[in-house]
């Protein structure tokens, strides 16, 4: 099978062959997801693409998914080339990620080159127009992304039509010498008539004498030389015309190829039409060096010698295959069928990378496929790192993003290491009970290379930690012990942490454990609570006394300070109700105090004596009056 690098030279994709395979070295655990891909489909010109999987299982016979849509095989002119021996895969994300196609220069382009086409047709009305056509050509080189193919494609028609002049000046030149010629002989003729014409009889004995005179006179012998001359001019101005005719269409041929090269598919079918127009002559064989690169591509590929027309029709067929397999593209992205039409996109691109079709995909279209392809990728990724809790996030995602993905290959291949990674762990475990610590070293080191992250692995360590720290003690309930107070910190239930019994285990395990940080944690929660009674029971007391506005201030700083308390919070919002005038003056007080650049101290003033009105032994009240009369004196100083 070729390589993709050797189509390079053909189809224009000059990058460093850097393929995306995954070949780790054989081993437990180890995997791959290259393989041979081979498919010929005989001589047609047909694009066919195959998947390009591994058949070679690892140990655990299962094999990390290819998901990847650019790691394929196709085949063209009869030949198969490997995708995943090129940098396909950045340069189709390039395109994913580009929106330089939708702008209003490109669309004025591709409105150019469908008009260009438009006027070299048989078909066009009056037929062909060459003026405007070139005009257009000339137009359209000024879009930055046609890359300078129409302007050298313009300067190839002006040296063909160049060359075809003066060629036609030599057939003028040539004309007049063949008439000059026929004079000649005419005159020849002439002389040798006349002088028979007056000779005797007598005389006509000597025929062969006289006839001698007349052909050494010095007219005849001029108009003799005259004719070898004559004939030396027009051998020469012949043999002119046809290598300026041969090396004409040799340099215009050669651009053709150029073009069919780098997949500028318009432009070849625009430039064998230029060429039809130009070259009248009906050969339309390409000259290409025998035994070349090139020579080989076309001849083996198609199974003869390529023509104008053939390379015409060639470039007709790429741009129907690539606008058939954008068909499908649509087709299955509008049915969310994203694998697939991943698949196809990258068919197009490959075969059609410059055709409208190609480069009219909607950028909604592309983002769809490129979310697709980079999550693909960081599975491929993600299960090569052994990530497994990561590689099964990202296979769900991709099972919800296309319903034609296939998550299996990627669930057995999780599921195959997390049971071995298990496994190892129990092992490690057997041979810790059976005193063997050589075996369980090698186990566990197993384990690890399966699932790195696996949370077993972490909890046999957190145990044996244990284990060495405390002897014989029981590791499963100071682990449990521990767990349960990160549960209910990340909870936030303060309140459950301090109750007993649990209290007292949390300080004899974390006093066992010499854990200092979390003994500081459950210290700092306990003065906590206290604070919080204190304010609560002080607030029962004043409610009991029918004190409702001096409870209410009794919790309210406790309250602000530990917010998210329940029981703090219902008690403050069931005092609501019977203080509600009196907060609500204190509210309104506290927003004209603090109304930024331009506090309104005086309506601030009278709203903190309305709250002393309701509750006159308010200390709320109190400070606000007392901070606005120290702001005011402060003023008048």
């Amino acid at each position: 099978m070729k390589s993709l690098s050797t189509l390079a030279l053909y189809l224009g994709i000059f990058i460093p062959a850097t393929a995306q395979v995954l070949t780790p070295p054989n081993g437990a655990g180890n995997f791959t997801s290259n393989g041979s891909g081979n498919n010929s489909n005989g001589g047609s010109g047909n694009t066919t693409i195959n998947r390009h999987e591994s058949t070679a299982p690892s140990t655990h016979g299962q094999e990390i998914p290819v998901v990847d849509p650019t790691s394929k095989t196709f085949q063209f002119q009869g030949r198969t080339y490997s995708m995943m021996d090129n940098n396909l895969g950045g340069q189709f994300e390039a395109y994913l990620a580009s929106q330089e196609f939708e702008s209003k220069a490109a669309v004025e382009y591709r409105e150019k080159i469908e008009k260009i086409l438009d006027y070299l047709s048989p078909l066009n009305p009056g037929g062909p127009n060459l003026k405007l056509a070139y005009t257009l050509l000339e137009e359209a080189s000024d879009y930055p992304g046609d890359g300078g193919i129409c302007d050298s494609l313009a300067n190839s028609v002006y040296s063909g039509r160049l060359a075809m002049k003066g060629i036609g000046n030599k057939k003028e030149a040539i004309a007049k010498l063949e008439k000059e010629h026929r004079r000649l002989v005419h005159n020849l003729n002439v002389l040798e008539n006349k002088r028979e014409l007056g000779v005797t009889t007598a005389v006509q004995k000597n025929k062969t004498k006289t006839t001698s005179k007349a052909s050494t006179s010095t007219e005849y012998k001029v108009m003799q030389k005259r004719l070898v001359e004559i004939t030396a001019i027009k051998k020469k101005y012949e043999a002119s015309g046809i290598i300026s005719l041969t090396q004409s269409k040799v340099q215009y041929q050669a651009m053709m190829i150029q073009l069919f090269i780098q997949r500028r598919f318009e432009h070849v079918v625009m430039s064998a039409r230029f060429y039809n127009i130009i070259y009248k002559d009906g050969d339309q064989a390409m000259r290409i060096k025998k035994g070349s690169d090139t020579e080989k591509f076309f001849s083996e590929g198609m199974g003869v010698n390529p023509t104008v027309a053939g390379l015409d029709a060639a470039a007709n067929e790429a741009i129907r295959k690539s606008q058939t397999l954008i068909s499908a593209f649509e087709n299955n992205i509008n049915s969310n069928r994203i694998h697939a039409a991943s698949e196809r996109l990258v068919e197009a691109f490959l075969v059609g990378e410059f055709t409208p079709c190609v480069q009219t995909v909607s950028m909604g279209m592309k983002e769809r496929v490129q979310q697709y392809v980079q999550d693909a990728n960081d599975l491929v990724e993600a299960l090569s790192a052994k990530e497994l809790a990561q590689a099964t996030d990202l296979n769900d995602s991709l099972k919800t993003q296309a319903r034609d993905y296939n998550p299996s290959k990627a669930n057995s291949y999780i599921a195959a290491h997390k049971r071995a990674s298990d496994g190892y762990v129990r092992d490690a475990k057997f041979a810790l009970f059976e005193k063997d610590t050589p075996r369980a070293k090698v186990a566990i080191e197993n384990a690890i290379k399966h699932w790195p992250a696996n949370p077993i692995i972490e909890d046999f360590n957190d145990k044996l930690d244990l284990r060495l720290t405390r002897g014989e003690a029981d590791a499963d309930t100071l682990i449990q012990t521990v767990k349960e107070f990160d549960r209910l910190l990340a909870d936030k239930n303060y309140r459950a942490i301090v109750e007993e019994p649990r209290k007292s285990s949390f300080v004899v395990v974390f006093g066992q454990t010499n854990d200092e940080a979390r003994l500081q944690q459950l210290t700092e929660i306990g003065d906590s609570i206290t604070e919080i009674e204190k304010a609560l029971g002080k607030s029962k007391s004043l409610v009991e006394a029918g004190q409702s506005y001096a409870a209410w201030e009794a919790i309210f700083e406790t309250q602000n300070k530990y917010y998210d308390d329940p029981k703090i919070a219902n008690a403050k919002a069931q005092l609501i109700g019977q203080v509600g005038n009196f907060t609500n003056a204190l509210t309104k007080a506290k927003r004209l105090e603090e109304g930024g650049a331009a506090p309104q101290t005086g309506s601030a003033l009278s709203w903190y004596l309305k709250a002393r009105d309701i509750y006159p032994q308010s200390q709320f009240a109190k400070k606000g009056i007392q901070r606005i009369v120290n702001k005011q004196f402060e003023g008048t100083q």
